[in-house]
């Protein structure tokens, strides 16, 4: 997993390259001591509009179903809290629409 640090009144935008159709996004992703805000964005409209999810609580595991090809945005939102930083941690990866079986 990765660890980033989100500070008090900022965001982190994460920027992956999808390049076949039928991909998806998948996600695991857990923060320490408070929640966190998370979206999705493709071409800068919101595709998973930016939530605040307990993933101090409970580990957030998702999938999201690409529409198409192109630059798909991850977003970390802290811009709401004025005083605390959020420390994250994530695993996030674009997964092709074919099984690794299937590729020779």
């Amino acid at each position: 997993m990765i660890s980033i640090e989100v500070k008090a009144r900022d965001r982190v935008d994460l920027e992956f390259e999808v390049l076949e159709e039928g991909s998806a996004i998948s996600w695991k992703f857990k923060s320490e001591r408070h929640d966190i805000g998370f979206g999705i964005f493709h071409e800068g409209i919101a595709v998973l509009p930016i939530q605040r999810m307990d993933a101090h609580n409970k580990k957030q595991i998702g999938k999201y179903n690409c529409e198409g090809i192109g630059r798909y945005r991850i977003v970390f939102d802290n811009s709401y809290s004025y005083a605390r930083s959020k420390q994250v941690h994530y695993t996030i990866e674009v997964v092709s629409p074919w099984p690794a079986a299937a590729v020779k």
